[in-house]
């Protein structure tokens, strides 16, 4: 009796202990931008984030979904984010190059990275140190938060691709600045369209291939129109990266803010792994699927034909009189990568 009295006020102190710490956290309601549909595969990363960030804040922090740009779209999307408006946001840095251009390297160059989780480095780290691309995000008032990458970009096509010769004046989907460069070198014919109309185009003849890469053949449809894969990859880029308000991070607590970035550092991670597992799995799909992947005959003379893109890049910052900036940023890829 006496050790059931000493238990009974410990039990009753465990009971209180417990919600007393999911009450470290304020209670937050927050709003999650995405650019892409639910359906991808990659949107599992942004699920995980939240439902960890819940689950770790003991119910007090919640995040709220929007999927394909539901709460703004491209042009807006960093002026949202930036004031506030928009609590967490996924933003495109290839498609903000008029704004933030140095910090949309690891986003739009082709042919240039071969490491997914390499690249999600190279990433995070220009973002924190690198006082040219720090200084491009401050202007936003853009607080970078977690990184992804995108699988090895390929085409997709209605004909054969074997040799250097069938790029010759075939019609190839493309977007941003540099992936039209490399198809040019080729001799293709480049397309810039989102991946929404890629389908239709593909339908009407306006395009011979998309290009995009495995393990999202699926969510978009392309096995429907496409019955040749190819077996050349044209590298992974740093895809869409999570950003908050600068303003709005640095109000948050401490505990909040170490929070997000033990979660965020657990999605990458996450991440890293679903997406090489999908883009694995996804080649045996294809194939299974009634899709030929064709091996390319000429790849050693694909290599030789495509400019370096880092070169094309720095040239192109040198333009803007940003070329000192480029050429450190440049070395530090070709360092690391």
């Amino acid at each position: 009796m006496k050790l059931l009295g000493l238990l009974t006020p410990l039990v009753a102190l465990s009971f209180v202990a417990a919600p007393a710490q999911a009450q470290d956290y304020p209670k937050m309601n927050l709003r999650y931008s995405s650019n892409i549909p639910e359906v991808v595969n990659t949107s599992k990363i942004d699920k995980y984030f939240s439902s960890e960030i819940e689950k770790r804040s003991g119910g007090a922090i919640k995040i709220q979904h929007f999927w394909a740009n539901t709460l703004g779209g491209e042009a807006e999307i960093v002026d949202l984010v930036g004031s506030g408006a928009i609590d967490l946001g996924l933003i495109v840095m290839g498609n903000q190059r008029s704004r933030m251009p140095l910090a949309a390297v690891t986003n739009e160059l082709p042919f240039t990275f071969t490491d997914g989780p390499k690249v999600n480095q190279i990433t995070e780290h220009l973002f924190t140190e690198n006082p040219a691309i720090k200084a491009e995000l401050d202007a936003a008032n853009l607080h970078p938060l977690l990184y992804r990458y995108l699988p090895d970009y390929r085409i997709y096509c209605t004909k054969q691709i074997k040799t250097m010769d069938d790029f010759k004046n075939t019609k190839i989907r493309s977007y941003g600045s540099f992936v039209p460069k490399m198809f040019e070198a080729l001799g293709a014919i480049p397309v810039n369209i989102t991946p929404v109309d890629m389908i239709q185009a593909m339908q009407s003849g306006a395009m011979d291939c998309t290009y995009m890469f495995n393990s999202a053949v699926k969510a978009f449809k392309i096995d429907q129109v496409a019955d040749y894969g190819t077996d050349i990859s044209f590298g992974v880029i740093s895809a869409h990266t999570l950003f908050v308000s600068k303003e709005k991070w640095e109000s948050w607590p401490e505990n909040v803010r170490q929070l997000f970035e033990e979660v965020a550092a657990d999605a990458q991670q996450y991440g890293n792994e679903l997406i090489a597992k999908d883009e694995s799995e996804a080649t045996e799909n294809l194939k299974a699927s009634g899709m030929e992947i064709v091996a390319f005959e000429q790849m050693d003379e694909l290599k030789k034909t495509v400019p370096d893109m880092l070169d094309l890049w720095i040239e192109r910052m040198s333009q803007d009189g940003k070329g000192d900036q480029a050429k450190e940023i440049a070395e530090y890829i070709r360092e690391n990568r």
